[in-house]
Formats: C-alpha cells, structure tokens, sequence
C-alpha cells in the first residue's frame, strides 16, 4: 500500500496503535510539527499518523520527553519491529517520567586560582558524557603541532575519577573538572566561561562526546566535527586566519551551519525569555552551529557570560531530546554572533 494511501486509510495496527497513543494524552501536536519543519503540509492534518506510519522509523519524537532513538539504545531488549512509543506507553515506564535523575541541590566545584593559569594562545574545551568516547577525542589530540591547552569536564559517575586521573598525567598542564550530569554539554562549557578560565585565549574549540542516540547520524555528526575542529594538519594557519578575520567568531563545519528561523523548533520562547537579560532582540534569520562542536573568539564568549546563567537555569537532566534550555542556549550561541554584526563560518 502507498504511503498516502495508508496515510489517508490507517491500517487495522496502525489504528490500534493511535488509539493508545490518544488516549495516553502524550503526543505533542505543537511540539512535533516545530521540531519536524520540513514535513509536507498533508502531514500537518494527523501528525499522530505520521509519527506511527513514518516518524518513529525516522526517530522523530512525539513529545520533548521521549525519543524512540534513545528508548530503543537504553532498552536493547525491544525488537526491530517493536514501537518503542507502544512499548513505552505500555509499560511502568512512564510512571517514572516525572521523578528527576538530578537533585537541584547539587553543587559545581571551585575553581582554585592556579586553574586560571594558561599557557598556550588556543585552548581545547572537552566535555565527556560518554566516557569511552575519550581515546577517540584523545588521538585527535596527539596528532596535533599546535599549541593547546586542554580543558576537560567530565560528566560525574563510575570511572570519571579515574579517567580525570590518567588525563592529567598524559597530558601536562590540562585542567579536568568531574561535573554533575546537567544541562548536557551546554551548562559546563557557559560554568567555565562564567568562571573566566577561558578569558585568556585569543580561540577555544568547543568538543564533547556526541553520541545522540535519538540520531541516526549521532556517529558520523561527531566525526565530521571531530575532523573539521581538530583534525586538519593546516590546523595552525586556520587558527590565524580565523583569528586574523575580524568579522569572523564561530567556525564550524559547513554541514552543521544552519540557517532560516524554522530551526528554532519548539526552543524560541526559552531563547527569547535568556535574550531579555541583556536585551537583546533575536535577530532573523537564525543562524547556528548545530551540534555545538566549534572555534569560537573571546567577543562571543563574553556576551554568553553576560547572560549570568546559573546552574538552576538549566532544567534537571531527563533526557529530553529538544526545548530545553540547552537546545535553546545552542541556538542562541548563534544569535549572540550575528546579533553582533559578525558571521559563522566554514572555512577560515
């Protein structure tokens, strides 16, 4: 049967699947159609037909809580043919979507005085969710001439200590900090601008673990910025040329340069509600890195820590895929380049 065929008459399933995900009152029409913006106008009748016929397969999600893609990694029992939305819907599951991994009274570290010291012009900022993702990001490292300063966070848990330990000894110098499992890789990498270690730099490169397992194409997004960030053997001369361009401040990989405002998606009422703190008005169109992995100068890192965001600002981490805070900081990252008269670019 044709996809619009099926679409236009669900199927015996397809309907049975529909009536649960109606009754369970979890499906976000609202939240689907701005995070879905290329979908074809047809779809904007029933998005619930869409996201059973198509969307799950594709790793749409249907609220900003639950991501098939990511259901499916943390649940390697489920089957391919089996919905990861029917089996969660279905099971004792989502009784447990509103109780916090996070307690809001978790505390970030000090940072000493010794902690400021930089001696190098650039410095590589890590953030590591996914541990074992380390020796990928390391040998990036040591193929590098340039002169770096290594800044590593850690996401707090089994084995961070003890990876923090071997860092520091294979690398001279670096700073590692074990962090709360908050606000992605977003919130340590504002913490740090906040606590001005990043201030001396003339450029930081921004990298972290991405493993997104709600993306079909998590992997190959890390290796394509992996790549583009540290990976270049010019890496020296497009340092200096991007710090040499005053109208350049962010550099990522052309791929992940997004443009037009429909990539706000359901994230623009919290970008607008953070821009209110230094009355900033978002400028059109959006444009940003997506991914967050880049080259970024000290013009832009200021402006972020004049948003004085705190730890509070960023909502207990529960997975959720889209609209919070971290997603919205993501795009407004952007918005702080252009909203300055400056661009984002590709190659330097």
């Amino acid at each position: 049967m044709c996809t619009l065929a099926r679409y236009l008459w669900p199927t015996v399933k397809d309907r049975a699947y529909l009536k649960i995900i109606r009754d369970s009152e979890q499906f976000d029409r609202t939240f689907y159609l701005l995070s879905n913006p290329g979908l074809r106008r047809v779809f904007h009748l029933w998005p619930e037909r869409h996201y059973v016929q198509l969307g799950e397969a594709q790793g749409c999600c249907p609220n900003d809580r639950f991501s098939p893609r990511a259901y499916k990694f943390h649940h390697p029992e489920l089957l391919d043919e089996q919905a990861p939305f029917l089996h969660y819907l279905t099971s004792k599951d989502q009784r447990q979507t509103d109780q916090p991994i996070l307690s809001p009274s978790l505390k970030m570290p000090e940072i000493s005085a010794h902690e400021h010291v930089s001696s190098a012009p650039q410095a590589v900022v890590v953030h590591l969710y996914y541990l074992d993702l380390w020796p990928e990001l390391a040998h990036a490292l040591d193929r590098q001439s340039v002169a770096l300063d290594l800044i590593v966070t850690l996401t707090d848990g089994p084995g961070a200590t003890e990876l923090a330990r071997k860092i520091r000894e294979s690398y001279e110098g670096a700073r590692v900090w074990c962090l709360p499992n908050h606000g992605r890789d977003i919130w340590p990498f504002v913490w740090l601008v906040n606590n001005g270690v990043l201030a001396p730099y003339r450029a930081v490169a921004k990298l972290h673990s991405k493993r997104s397992p709600h993306l079909q194409n998590g992997d190959q997004w890390r290796s394509q910025l992996f790549h583009k960030i540290l990976g270049d053997p010019e890496l020296q001369k497009n340092i200096d040329r991007f710090c040499s361009d005053e109208a350049a401040a962010l550099w990522t990989h052309r791929q992940h340069i997004m443009v037009g405002d429909k990539w706000w998606g359901c994230n623009r009422e919290r970008a607008v509600d953070l821009a209110t703190r230094i009355n900033l008005d978002l400028p059109s169109p959006l444009q940003f890195g997506a991914g967050t992995m880049f080259w970024i100068k000290p013009r832009v890192l200021h402006r972020l820590g004049e948003l004085a965001l705190e730890m509070q600002d960023f909502e207990p981490e529960e997975a959720r895929v889209d609209g919070t805070t971290a997603h919205a900081v993501e795009r407004l990252i952007g918005s702080l380049v252009t909203a300055s008269g400056l661009k984002i670019v590709s190659d330097p």
